[in-house]
């Protein structure tokens, strides 16, 4: 096979597995009950204070949840028991979850991991990348192979928030509501946060049982379900509705889900 430089790391990353458990644990605040251990293989771990880790700080893939840490205390010989958590965070919360002893522990240090460039036209491709020293090249000694393929991951939309439907009692329309997140820059306090997508939209699911009975795309964060549409669906106006709502992105479609059973 011939290689092409993709990408170039400055840094080694910072990287091991877990040695005890991580329950699940709390989305959306802090979890101050849970703790886990992890040997790392190489680096170090230091705390943070509460502002810079709700600044993106001290982020880590442990599994495929990625959690936040503000306390991390050394225990033994590059062996640290991590407090004080954030869990399910960029997107994650699907996947908090009990991870056992062994799971993956990667430090999400932009500066440490390069970048290759992906085109979108590769998702789903399998590539055989190899690794090694800069001066040594991809045939040396110490290089190494993986196969990988790159699923779009990384562009699936975060799943909506704060999903909410009012009923209007004198037409009998529910308007449908929800808050918008991003992939690219949503620590910025900001009370918009940037869209991160090449356009807005938004597929509204309306479900009755586990079937979806009616779809609708919309550009904006909102939705009218008409009474003549409730009728339709269901025969007559519900008195409880559940829904889905996930945003779309031009290069991977629809991300993640949010859903919410509303009494009306």
């Amino acid at each position: 096979l011939d290689y092409v430089v993709a990408a170039v790391a400055g840094l080694p990353s910072v990287l091991g597995e877990t040695v005890t458990e991580l329950a699940a644990g709390p989305a959306w605040r802090w979890d101050r009950v849970n703790t886990v251990e992890v040997q790392l293989d190489f680096g170090s771990l230091q705390c943070l204070a509460d502002e810079r880790v709700l600044a993106g700080g001290n982020a880590a893939l442990v599994g495929d949840e990625v959690i936040q840490f503000a306390n991390a205390e050394l225990i033994a010989e590059s062996r640290y028991r991590l407090s004080r958590l954030l869990r399910g965070q960029r997107g994650t919360e699907h996947e908090i979850a009990a991870h056992p002893p062994g799971s993956r522990f990667i430090m999400l240090d932009p500066a440490r991991q390069p970048r290759p460039n992906f085109s979108v036209s590769r998702i789903g491709i399998e590539i055989a990348w190899r690794y090694a020293p800069v001066p040594q090249g991809p045939s040396g000694d110490l290089s190494g192979e993986i196969v990988f393929t790159n699923t779009g991951n990384g562009l699936r939309p975060f799943a909506p928030v704060h999903l909410k439907a009012v009923r209007d009692p004198s037409s009998g329309d529910v308007q449908l509501s929800w808050t918008r997140r991003t992939r690219v820059g949503g620590d910025s306090w900001l009370n918009e946060v940037p869209l991160g997508e090449e356009t807005e939209e938004y597929d509204v699911l309306i479900l009755d049982g586990a079937n979806v009975v009616r779809t609708n795309r919309v550009t904006s964060q909102g939705a009218l379900y008409t009474a003549a549409q409730q009728t339709a669906d269901f025969g007559a106006p519900p008195a409880s509705l559940a829904w889905r709502v996930a945003q779309i992105s031009r290069a991977y479609g629809r991300g993640m889900q949010a859903e919410i059973l509303s009494t009306l």
